[in-house]
């Protein structure tokens, strides 16, 4: 199926990781012609990313950025305006766990990884962005929720975690009913577990035992996975698609993402 992405200038925020999400949305989004400026804290990662987008032949730039902080987020967005003239597509992949413990012992630092980053930073994100796609009367965003979000009891251990992903699905869904008329599609993909640092990381032995084990049967979700999903998405073929959920996980994944 031909998505009609050639030319359509990309950003994606986390693509710092080598075997994350981001990087997989990047690369697919580039094989389908699209330019992609990859956005991430790590800078080196991020350029990693990028050069593997220009070798499909496809133009990109790398932008240290935290999303976090919405001066950052502003400085990062003028530099790819200032380059690409326009931005088309926004995928808000970046995301961070503080990992899997009992909401009691959760401190507020803890609360601070799991919202700043997962709801404020797509909401910094998208309102930094938007108005430019509005002013064109054009735009594609993605954001992400998880899996477990859309599970009937949720996460035990990831309270905060979950509240701060339900709580960007619901962001996305109401400015998709305020924007929509005005040529902005916004969808939401909430993928299962998979083999990235992201799931290796969060310091829950059951999470990583359960990655590893998906892995192994070939039913983790991995970064090609979402990268396909996303630039589905993106694309003028979803064009009546807006403030959806896509869950992008294995009929057996279970609800521990």
């Amino acid at each position: 199926m031909d998505l009609r992405l050639t030319d359509k200038i990309a950003m994606v925020t986390g693509t710092g990781s080598q075997i994350g999400f981001g990087r997989g949305i990047a690369l697919k989004l580039a094989e389908e012609g699209c330019d992609v400026i990859c956005a991430d804290i790590d800078l080196p990662g991020a350029e990693k990313t990028s050069n593997a987008v220009k070798a499909l032949g496809r133009k990109s730039t790398c932008l240290k950025i935290d999303i976090t902080d919405r001066s950052s987020v502003d400085t990062a967005i003028s530099r790819a305006l200032e380059e690409f003239d326009h931005v088309d597509i926004l995928v808000n992949c970046a995301g961070r766990a503080s990992g899997i413990r009992p909401f009691t012992e959760m401190t507020q630092e803890m609360w601070d990884i799991d919202i700043n980053i997962n709801l404020r930073g797509t909401m910094n994100m998208t309102q930094a962005l938007l108005p430019h796609m509005l002013e064109r009367g054009y735009g594609k965003i993605v954001n992400f929720s998880t899996h477990a979000a859309h599970q009937p009891s949720g996460l035990a251990g990831a309270a905060v975690y979950i509240a701060a992903k339900s709580g960007t699905v619901m962001f996305s869904k109401t400015l998709a009913s305020e924007v929509g008329h005005k040529g902005i599609n916004i969808n939401i993909i909430a993928p299962g577990p998979g083999n990235t640092n992201f799931h290796r990381t969060g310091g829950d032995p059951g999470m990583i035992k359960l990655v590893e084990n998906l892995d192994k049967a070939s039913r983790a979700t991995t970064p090609e996975d979402i990268g396909n999903a996303v630039a589905w998405l993106v694309s003028d073929v979803a064009s009546k698609l807006s403030g959806q959920v896509i869950e992008v996980t294995a009929p057996s994944g279970g609800n521990r993402d």
